[in-house]
């Protein structure tokens, strides 16, 4: 999992991108913006702990379903997809 989260990142600070992350199972959300962040429901950065309680980030992409991943480029929407890999391929 967190091959994932480093792929992320680089494609992150290569291409200029941030990700968005949802889950199916959990509140928060993941942010991607050259690091990784927890955020909260309304998509500011947020403490880990009170974000994913009892969940570290290396277990958070096993215990939390992810729904769709969000490319943004600045601050417009620039392609969502259903998963992290299908976001990674497009790339």
């Amino acid at each position: 999992m967190l091959k994932l989260f480093e792929k992320l990142v680089e494609a992150s600070r290569s291409r200029g991108v941030r990700f968005v992350i949802h889950f199916a199972k959990c509140r928060g959300k993941v942010g991607v913006d050259r690091e990784v962040k927890a955020l909260d429901e309304e998509g500011r950065p947020a403490p880990w702990s009170r974000v994913f309680p009892g969940i570290t980030p290396q277990n958070v992409l096993q215990q939390c379903v992810v729904k769709k991943v969000e490319v943004y480029k600045g601050a417009e929407l620039v392609a969502e997809f259903k998963s992290i890999e299908e976001a990674l391929s497009s790339l």
